[in-house]
């Protein structure tokens, strides 16, 4: 049988494995839903991931014995002790001792570096930055304290901006009853009673429409995403500097929503902002799934040397595959 590398990248939303042989050949793809246990709990992480993998092997045809090296790159691993609390759930997905765990934000990190040096800011559902030299990995926390938080905290400092043009301190802009309205009500006060008593709660799908109203001029928009992207840059600069890539040259890769979504007010911001701060930084937007970045840092756990035509391989099917 055929031996094969597993890499599954599993966010809030969405989770994607990938089996590929020692060549780098794609064996199988499978998808199902969220794999942050902080969301679904650990339990339901556990049996979501056994069924993916299970998807997987039985589209390539081959068992979980054949699994040499695997990486796990899951929202949610932020701390140490995430490792521990999930070692019951990888004894019981069959992958002890070839199987490592890492944040999704590594995954993504690989899927743009394939060396794993350098840096990467997500801006999805939340946020997340990280970084490597090659000899140590950081990472920020994941907890919208003191860093970026994508769309969550886009959608959230566009509510505090109306409320505040809802209370006179700030101006009305379009922005003012255009999120009311995407919530279903036309009265602002009406909404932010709803908003109040619990019985509405806004959530990430508003962030394309605050990127619109940002685009096309919207004052109180702009000032909202200028804010995110400028924090989003500065949880690099963090992470270069904890990695003493201050003064050297680092790439950045970009990835998630928003950082995908081709707003050009964000991505403008977010690139000023990072060069300003890293003056020799190359800023790159993702152009593949983070999935293919957690097979890569499998294959970086496998070999004593990663093979020169196992990424080129892996990543010229990348552009070819729709997960």
């Amino acid at each position: 049988m055929s031996k094969a590398i597993l890499g599954i990248d599993g966010g809030g939303t969405k989770t994607h494995a990938i089996l590929v042989d020692l060549d780098g050949k794609i064996l199988a793809t499978a998808a199902n839903g969220g794999a942050n246990w902080e969301r679904i709990g650990i339990e339901a992480v556990g049996k979501s991931l056994d069924e993916l993998i299970g998807a997987a092997l039985s589209s390539a045809k081959i068992s979980r014995e054949d699994i040499v090296a695997s990486t796990l790159a899951l929202a949610g691993i932020d701390w140490p002790e995430d490792e521990t609390l999930f070692a019951p759930v990888i004894q019981g997905l069959g992958l002890s001792g070839r199987c490592t765990l890492v944040n999704d934000s590594v995954a993504a990190l690989y899927a743009g570096i394939p060396d794993g040096i350098g840096c990467v800011s997500i801006a999805g559902t939340g946020g997340k930055s990280a970084g490597s030299d090659g000899e140590q990995t950081v990472q920020t926390m994941g907890m919208q304290l003191g860093e970026g938080g994508g769309a969550g905290q886009l959608v959230e400092l566009a509510l505090d901006s109306i409320a505040r043009a809802h209370h006179g301190t700030a101006a009305k802009t379009t922005m003012y009853s255009s999120i009311p309205k995407a919530a279903g009500f036309d009265d602002p006060e009406v909404f932010f009673i709803a908003i109040a008593r619990g019985r509405v709660r806004l959530d990430e799908s508003l962030a394309p429409l605050i990127f619109d109203l940002a685009s096309g001029g919207d004052v109180a928009a702009l000032d909202v995403v200028n804010r995110v992207a400028k924090q989003h840059a500065i949880d690099v600069y963090g992470i270069a500097t904890r990695l003493t890539f201050q003064t050297k040259p680092i790439t950045v890769i970009r990835a998630g929503g928003l950082h995908t979504a081709g707003c050009t007010v964000f991505d403008a911001t977010f690139e000023a902002e990072v060069k300003q701060l890293l003056g020799n930084a190359q800023v790159k937007t993702l152009d593949v799934a983070p999935v293919f970045g957690a097979v890569i840092h499998s294959a970086h756990k496998y070999f004593t040397t990663l093979p020169e035509n196992f990424s080129s391989n892996l990543l010229a099917q990348a552009r070819k595959v729709d997960l």
